[in-house]
């Protein structure tokens, strides 16, 4: 089978001024990887046994489908995280995918669309009795009046709620008093737009939750090692901590959870997190993030289908704690997601679609859009 590892290359230019003192955009270094990542899933796709085809994808998927038939593709692997350099667009290529019935690996465009937009996914959580720490979501300094009004005490945590990648997140995320609070907001409002999230400090220790694939729900707690923090440095997952060489902050490190905390709290963890992944509609793979409140109580912090499956990421390090390698992981990826086709597929797409069928989607898809 040959298998086309779909990536996005709207991240790789880097900066466009060749000045030292330029700055590159504050999300580049959260996606430059993706390269990499890319070319790991084909080396361990050769290994399970198929032919994989590494394809880049900038803003469009105009011809995508195109593409994907002159390369002989028969199935996806989308590692596809942004289109023309705008996250918000994550979901297109799964629907293009599924709308024309051709497999692909990770979440489908329901969730991506939900679990992009954090002030969003809050409220789906809480509708859910999913525990979620206590607060808001504002669009800029000026809303924050209705923190008084919900009776959120400090000190609190404020993220971004369109961004991934811990961008948006330093040390100065939290904040101790009103007068930081709005400060926080309006840094973050001269390089980024709203909504911003502004949720009570969560003082506990942190897990991830890896959510696999195969079988369909498994799921591995592993903890956020903080010690090699500076004394007077908060104990949170920020920018620097996961891009930044050198920093400070660099220094954090995930270690298998199940060991670190008794068999209740480590069930409460799972439990929590495979109901958020469920409440969002999850229906692959991907890592939820919890921190413990002042009482030990469990509460989601964020939701990440389609996470990170770079060799050395949180959950990889989890899937070795039970002995599945890259390889596996990546055969586990693919396996579930033809299985995923198959459950799914009308009736007259029980055949396989041949490459003219694909193009004929093209068309179609064109034909719809210049009719609307």
């Amino acid at each position: 089978m040959r298998v086309a590892v779909l990536f996005n290359t709207d991240f790789q230019n880097g900066p466009e001024s060749d000045e030292e003192d330029t700055e590159p955009p504050i999300f580049w270094k959260a996606n430059a990887e993706i390269a990499e990542v890319a070319d790991a899933v084909a080396e361990s796709l050769v290994v399970a046994g198929y032919t994989p085809i590494v394809m880049g994808i900038d803003h469009s998927v105009d011809d995508l489908l195109t593409r994907l038939a002159d390369a002989r593709a028969d199935a996806v692997f989308n590692l596809v995280e942004s289109l023309g350099g705008d996250t918000h667009r994550e979901p297109e290529v799964p629907l293009c995918l599924r709308d024309a019935g051709i497999p692909y690996t990770g979440c489908g465009p329901e969730i991506l669309s939900v679990a992009h937009a954090k002030d969003a996914t809050r409220e789906l959580l809480r509708a859910a009795r999913v525990p979620v720490p206590r607060g808001i979501a504002v669009n800029t300094v000026a809303n924050l009046r209705e923190v008084a009004s919900e009776s959120l005490e400090f000190p609190m945590f404020v993220k971004p709620a369109r961004a991934d990648g811990s961008i948006g997140i330093s040390q100065a995320a939290v904040v101790y008093s009103m007068h930081e609070l709005v400060e926080r907001v309006r840094d973050l409002e001269t390089v980024m737009s709203g909504p911003f999230v502004v949720e009570e400090y969560l003082p506990g220790r942190e897990f991830n939750v890896a959510i696999f694939p195969e079988p369909f729900g498994h799921r591995v707690a592993t903890e956020i090692d903080f010690t090699g923090y500076p004394k007077d440095y908060a104990p949170i997952v920020t920018y620097d901590c996961k891009w930044e060489e050198g920093s400070p902050e660099y220094t954090a490190f995930s270690v298998p959870a199940v060991d670190r905390v008794s068999p209740l709290l480590y069930a409460q963890i799972l439990d929590v997190a495979g109901r958020a992944f469920v409440a969002l509609h999850g229906d692959a793979y991907g890592r939820v993030d919890l921190r413990l409140d002042a009482n030990g109580t469990p509460r989601v912090i964020d939701v990440n289908p389609n996470s990170d499956i770079h060799p050395d990421a949180g959950l990889l390090i989890a899937a070795r704690t039970v002995g599945v390698d890259h390889a596996a992981l990546v055969s586990q990826i693919m396996t579930s997601a033809l299985r995923r086709e198959r459950l799914n597929a009308h009736p007259q797409r029980l055949r396989q679609r041949s490459r003219a069928d694909r193009r004929t989607a093209l068309s179609d898809r064109q034909l719809q859009r210049g009719r609307d």
